[in-house]
């Protein structure tokens, strides 16, 4: 869970905050939808959002969930007691991109941002969410990354691996935000061209010639794949609840 600390309001745009979360976490190897997994007695899904609750510049949240679950998401939702805020569920699709897609149809006009977060990242801190939305805000698009911190290879088709630079290196996360047509353009050149991409920065700068701001963070948000990563996560919100961080 994130920390109850008060986050100063910034003078970023109204901003759309886009979750896929269709993910059926077949490697956690549990019943459940991904998003819908407990942690620390509430849904993976809940605990990211309320990572976003200080953020004022959020109007609107639309989660891309399961099509079998959208149910379920549905009353999680309901229980974050979000005012003022427009809350959206949508059938995602069978890839991450697609999931993304189905929920920017779902974005209302007077949102010009747009801030896609994975469901599976609930350890984001506000701080990071507010400095992406700023640079996005100058830039037109940034998104989250951190420095390597291992040794980098790169193999080539001999089976080669040559060292990296790794100072040269980002692992980029999410939050990653986008002015709104600059994001809808890319998914639009995207579905036209079949063009598959890792994530909305890839694309964004592949199907709509964006540059993305990379906003440097020092890692600490992990994205839940595994159930190793399950129980790192479950461990840190129960160390910032004892601790209150």
């Amino acid at each position: 869970m994130c920390p109850a600390f008060f986050v100063r309001a910034v003078q970023t745009p109204p901003t759309a905050l886009v979750v896929p979360a269709a993910g059926s976490g077949r490697r956690l190897g549990l019943g459940p939808p991904k998003a819908l997994v407990d942690v620390g007695g509430m849904p993976l899904l809940v605990a990211t959002l309320q990572c976003f609750a200080p953020i004022d510049a959020i109007v609107e949240v639309v989660v891309a969930a399961p099509p079998a679950a959208i149910g379920e998401v549905t009353r999680a939702l309901a229980a974050l007691g979000w005012e003022g805020r427009e809350l959206r569920v949508v059938a995602g699709g069978s890839t991450r991109q697609a999931s993304v897609r189905a929920a920017l149809g779902a974005v209302s006009s007077r949102a010009e941002l747009v801030c896609v977060h994975d469901a599976a990242r609930p350890l984001v801190r506000p701080s990071t969410i507010e400095r992406v939305l700023q640079a996005a805000a100058r830039h037109g698009a940034a998104a989250a990354a951190h420095r390597a911190a291992d040794s980098i290879r790169q193999q080539d088709e001999t089976g080669v691996a040559r060292p990296v630079d790794r100072s040269r290196v980002f692992l980029v996360e999410t939050p990653q935000a986008f002015e709104r047509g600059l994001l809808i353009r890319a998914h639009d050149r995207a579905r036209v061209t079949g063009i598959e991409a890792t994530d909305d920065a890839e694309l964004v700068e592949r199907c709509a010639q964006g540059r993305v701001h990379l906003v440097e963070t020092a890692g600490g948000n992990p994205k839940v794949t595994t159930s190793e990563d399950l129980e790192l996560v479950r461990a840190v919100i129960a160390w910032r609840r004892a601790t209150h961080r």
